[in-house]
């Protein structure tokens, strides 16, 4: 079975946190895998089209993705000191996402800044500061589900670069 690319990252960041990964930090690393890859390719990795919805980056689809992956027993939830957690429920080897150099070292680095609750806080705090979430923020309502323009941050960066 063919996995899409946003299957491929759940699936690397929970195999990554060895299932110590809530659902608010593992769609922030989706989110942030996105951004980057804006950010330095100006290409997504997913085709999601994020949205700011209650008060944060979301997008159906990942719910869509996880509910398929707990029905299929690829993926199960536990609750752990009064966290839901998403773990494996099979094995799974990333040698067979077959990803880039590039793009698994810039995983790697999401993984290694933000995994493990105590850094929650943070990561919170650090994607709200993102300039798309700034944006929506400014212009729209948390209720609204309003098109995050990943583009925002890739602006930024050629502005800072002078480029």
């Amino acid at each position: 079975m063919e996995l899409s690319m946003l299957e491929k990252l759940i699936l690397y960041f929970v195999v990554k946190t060895k299932g110590f990964i809530s659902k608010t930090q593992l769609v922030k690393f989706l989110y942030l895998a996105d951004l980057y890859s804006v950010k330095w390719t100006e290409k997504q990795l997913t085709d999601l089209d994020w949205r700011y919805y209650q008060f944060g980056p979301w997008h159906e689809k990942i719910e869509q993705v996880l509910k398929n992956f707990y029905q299929t027993n690829v993926l199960q939830e536990s609750c752990e000191n009064q966290t839901n957690l998403i773990k494996l429920s099979s094995k799974i080897e990333l040698e067979n996402f077959k990803f880039s150099k590039g793009l698994e070292l810039m995983l790697n680095n999401i993984h290694r800044e933000w995994a493990g609750s105590q850094k929650l806080d943070s990561l919170l705090n650090y994607v709200y500061q993102t300039v798309p979430m700034i944006d929506a923020q400014k212009y729209h309502q948390p209720e609204e589900k309003a098109i995050l323009n990943l583009q925002l941050e890739r602006q930024k960066l050629v502005e800072e670069l002078g480029v």
